[in-house]
């Protein structure tokens, strides 16, 4: 658990900062001492990461193994908890 304690300083003008200690004030100023509690958890954000790996074979092949596409949608759904599907599409002469 992360405690802080903080001194927010707000102006009549909407204008704030924040100090560490209890900040000197000028005449259109206010100022309250905040003691925050944050979870260590909120800091602990997970990273989607998938590794793909393509087989030398498809190289030369127009058919990639569907273990590649297993493999990428598992680690995606598993990490998101979403159901998530690959397909391929032959790309046209042009290249797209």
């Amino acid at each position: 658990m992360m405690k802080l304690s903080k001194w927010l300083t707000i102006s009549s003008r909407g204008a704030t900062r924040m100090t560490n200690s209890k900040p000197r004030l000028n005449a259109d100023e206010i100022s309250m001492n905040l003691n925050i509690e944050l979870p260590d958890a909120l800091f602990q954000k997970s990273a989607l990461v998938a590794s793909i790996t393509v087989p030398n074979e498809a190289a030369v092949s127009e058919v990639i193994s569907s273990i590649v596409y297993d493999n990428v949608e598992e680690a995606i759904e598993t990490a998101t908890g979403l159901t998530f599907a690959i397909s391929v599409v032959k790309a046209d002469e042009d290249g797209e």
